[in-house]
């Protein structure tokens, strides 16, 4: 069957290259649509019969192009990507229905909730324990912006008419000349904005996923939850959604100065009218259909009650008498509507809100009309739950030293501490746990800040209701945590003994940084202030970095640096009874946390899952997992089957020991692999021959995200980066090195039989090698060789032979501890990796040629915005065609 649908697959594909094709020569002519040809058929002909003759015609052509021609090129080839992507989404949606038609209880799809539910019914849980499972776990999903997805909403538009139009042709009607019309709008448009995206841009296309496909999953998710349940056992509970949505694109200043508090009171602002759009919307929908009348049903004294109250409260028009669930929606449109502006009183809380749904659903199931009331009221009232009147509780984050800067001139301003950067960690922390056991603030009244660092940080403060947590990045020692409490109270969020109205969360990042996280940790702990926050909140989160971290020790040390950080910080928290939450900072290139999100969940360490995890979702990892209502439900069903999994070990379970051999032979491991990794970026001529090999100066120069790339203004080492540029140019020149790199010398430290025992029986040592295969077979030496023009030859002789060597050698390891090749458990993957390396050749061979004439024109040349332009392209095109790029 899934051979059919993937020939219904290759029939889309080829419809809408054949529309492309017309369309540019519709709009930019034969020669460009010739050359667009050619190119594809050498690229095509390489891959299947690599030839000397054969490349130099392929890169003569593409290095006599005119600057417009090569502009056209590159977005002929990227446009192919955007369809196609949608086309593949369209097949997985296909794969997944044809997959659930045949799932049964006996014989569940694999990672769906009937083969959970039958898991944990196998280890001996009763209905009782997997109801408590199921009604504690949630899942924190949170927004965050990407460079690498950009794509203006006009183009995201014309893409959803091409996948409504696909639909319908698959039904069978004459909609062919209309896509064909829709894919030349698509040709015709231009892909990139005018200036640099705003903060107030990369909101907008976070939270378009909100209300879209998440908004119609979340129901869905509950009622597959719950059927899954009474399938196993003849019962169905009464389950609550076990997701919450948060974003931090508005809030997170950290390295951003366009994060203003300004920024941040408009971002909460308009998440929360969205959701409120939608609430409005959903009750509209309500008011319409629960046309039952009072001659006919007799209504629950609940309900009546409730509508007697809003008889008092709310002046409604006399429409609907009679109709008693029209005019209780009515009430509730008019609360709804009142947070929008209107004249009336509001709802207070999302709770409140829920439980007037509640009320609602309550009565119709009295009437004996549940099935009403699961397909009219139970879908909004989960949304509620799930999203809650603001859409995504928002997230500030801040780096720890300008919270210093910040505390040191209020500590100076309030005459308590003249130098407070001069102190030590530890004197900081003896002073702010002093004086936090007062609540008096520090500034004088009306003292207006000096400086930036305190000023945004109060301001920011002031300004924020959505409240998600405080992070705090690059936190090194307790007062990084303290300071934030100081900070809260000088604007009347802190009272000595309570707990803030918000969790306050150490991001530990760098290698150093994880591996001191447990003794931070046990200082907070240990710290009577901050005791009382954690008391105050249920728990403690804890934030874990996986960009810088595999920036600072590479890929291997990296992840098992994240592993020991998680088991020493629990069994700290654990010694003190107090439950520690994780807050996965993963992104979505292998490199930084990427993969499969549900085997990640499945390799974490046993004791460290509990019932609540927080992930980051990244724009591009939001395009591709929730684009689709189908792909989101998939996709988060397989992430909330390995959490419940997980979650009901660490409840219920005894997870085994972890062999002393496999422990000790992973330390050797990551020691070997960090010592390669920072020998590689120590050597003399590494940052030179780095710059010059990818684009990351032109990434740094172009429009392409609000965040700078570069930490401070001065560059001249790999720690001034930004971990996202870092993977993202490598990803560029299809090297991926962050993935892998280290990864042989490290393997070589295990003896093979250990090494197959360690990943046939470690969840965790068997995904950390599934992602760096991934990131291995998406790489390509032959293209990467390419780049080597654009670098001085003793550079390149200095380092590009060593990389290549390193590379052949972490494939054959891996395959070796396989026992099979790369991709043996990712057959799509390896399918649509050789379906798309002739069409991403073309963009990375153009984009070569295109940086070679950009470093040779003057700034003021007239021809430097087009090159500009045409390189932006380039480098989102490659992104497009890669997918998981940074």
């Amino acid at each position: 069957m899934e051979d059919l649908l993937f020939a219904e697959l290759k029939r889309e594909v080829d419809l809408l290259g054949r529309a492309l094709g017309k369309a540019i020569r519709t709009l930019s002519g034969e020669r460009v649509f010739a050359l667009e040809e050619r190119i594809r058929e050498l690229t095509k002909a390489l891959r299947h019969a690599p030839s000397e003759a054969g490349r130099r015609e392929l890169l003569g052509l593409i290095q006599g192009l005119s600057l417009p021609e090569a502009e056209a090129v590159v977005r002929a080839f990227s446009a192919y990507f955007h369809l196609v992507n949608l086309a593949e989404e369209r097949q997985r949606v296909r794969v997944n229905r044809e997959r659930e038609k045949r799932s049964t209880p006996e014989a569940p799809r694999g990672e769906s909730f009937l083969a959970l539910v039958g898991q944990l019914k196998a280890q001996g849980l009763g209905y009782e324990e997997v109801v408590a499972v199921l009604s504690r776990l949630r899942l924190h999903l949170t927004f965050t912006a990407h460079p690498t997805e950009t794509r203006r909403r006009t183009q995201r538009h014309h893409l959803a008419e091409v996948q409504r139009l696909l639909e319908r042709l698959e039904r069978g009607e004459p909609v062919l000349e209309e896509l064909e019309a829709r894919v030349t709008l698509l040709w015709g448009t231009t892909e990139l904005r005018k200036a640099r995206p705003s903060v107030e841009d990369e909101v907008k296309g976070g939270l378009f996923y909100a209300t879209g496909a998440l908004w119609q999953a979340v129901p869905r998710l509950v009622e597959g939850l719950e059927r899954a349940v009474e399938a196993h056992y003849g019962r169905r509970p009464d389950l609550t959604p076990p997701l919450v949505f948060r974003s931090w694109i508005g809030g997170d200043r950290d390295g951003n100065p366009n994060v203003t508090p300004e920024v941040t009171a408009w971002a909460q602002k308009y998440a929360r009218e969205l959701a409120l759009r939608q609430f409005v919307d959903g009750v509209d929908g309500q008011i319409r259909d629960l046309s039952l009348t009072e001659d006919r049903v007799a209504i629950s004294r609940e309900l009546r009650l409730a509508l007697e109250e809003q008889a008092r409260r709310l002046s409604l028009p006399e429409r609907f008498q009679g109709e008693p669930y029209r005019r209780f929606g009515m009430g509730l449109r008019r609360r709804l509507r009142s947070l929008l502006g209107e004249m009336g009183p509001g709802y207070e809380s999302t709770q409140e809100f829920a439980d007037d749904l509640r009320k609602m659903e309550g009565s119709l199931e009295q009437l004996g009309l549940g099935n009403v009331a699961r397909t009219f009221v139970r879908p909004l009232r989960f949304n509620a739950l799930a999203f809650g009147l603001d859409l995504v509780a928002l997230d500030l984050r801040e780096e720890s030293r300008v919270l210093s800067e910040a505390v040191a001139e209020l500590l100076r301003v309030g005459g308590l501490q003249e130098n407070y950067l001069a102190l030590d960690p530890e004197a900081r922390e003896v002073l702010l746990t002093q004086e936090l056991a007062t609540a008096r603030p520090l500034a004088p009244v009306g003292y207006r800040p000096q400086s930036r660092a305190l000023q945004t940080a109060l301001e920011a403060l002031r300004v924020w209701r959505a409240r998600g947590a405080h992070v705090v990045s690059m936190t090194h020692h307790p007062s990084d945590l303290l300071e934030v409490m100081l900070l809260a109270r000088e604007v009347g969020l802190y009272r000595p003994g309570r707990g803030l109205p918000f969790d306050v969360v150490p991001l530990f990042e760098t290698l150093s940084d994880l591996q001191n996280a447990p003794r931070v940790v046990a200082r907070l702990l240990e710290n009577p202030v901050f005791m009382a926050h954690v008391q105050g909140r249920g728990g403690l989160e804890v934030m874990i970095g996986y960009s810088d971290s595999n920036k600072d020790a590479g890929f291997l040390a990296a992840n098992w640096a994240l592993y020991q950080a998680q088991e020493a910080i629990s069994a700290v928290a654990k010694s003190r009874n107090v439950q520690v939450y994780y807050f996965h900072g993963r992104g979505t290139s292998t490199a930084r946390g990427g993969g499969t999100a549900g085997r990640a969940i499945a390799s974490l360490p046993p004791g460290t899952v509990g019932r609540r995890m927080r992930l980051t979702e990244q724009g591009e990892a939001l395009a591709d997992r929730y684009a689709h209502p189908e792909l989101a439900y998939r996709n988060l069903e397989q992430m909330l089957y390995h959490l419940a999994l997980a979650s009901a070990r660490d409840l219920y379970g005894q997870a085994e020991p972890l062999p002393e051999a496999w422990r000790e032979a992973m330390e050797r491991a990551a020691q070997r692999s960090t010592e390669a990794y920072r020998e590689l970026l120590l050597r003399p001529g590494f940052f030179e021959f780095y710059e010059q090999l990818t684009p990351i100066r032109e990434i740094g120069a172009l429009n392409i995200a609000s965040r700078p790339v570069y930490r401070s203004g001065r560059v001249r080492e790999i720690k001034d980066l930004r971990a996202i540029p870092w993977v993202m140019s490598w990803t560029q020149v299809r090297l991926l090195l962050p993935g892998w790199y280290g990864l042989a010398e490290g393997l070589e430290e295990i003896p093979l039989g250990l090494r197959r025992e360690m990943f046939e029986g470690w969840p965790f040592f068997a995904t950390t090698l599934d992602s760096a295969a991934i990131a291995l077979a998406k790489a390509d030496l032959g293209i990467a060789r390419e780049y080597l023009r654009l670098v001085e030859p003793k550079l390149a002789e200095r380092f590009f032979p060593s990389i290549a060597r390193s590379f052949e050698r972490s494939r054959a390891l891996l395959e070796e501890t396989f026992q099979g090749p790369l991709l043996r458990n990712h057959p799509v993957l390896a399918r649509q990796t050789e379906l798309r390396n002739p069409y991403v050749d073309p963009i990375s061979l153009v984009q070569v040629e295109l940086l070679a004439r950009y470093r040779r024109t003057p700034p003021e040349s007239p021809e430097r915005p087009g090159l500009e332009r045409a390189l932006m392209l380039s480098i989102l095109g490659i992104a497009a065609g890669l997918r998981n790029a940074g």
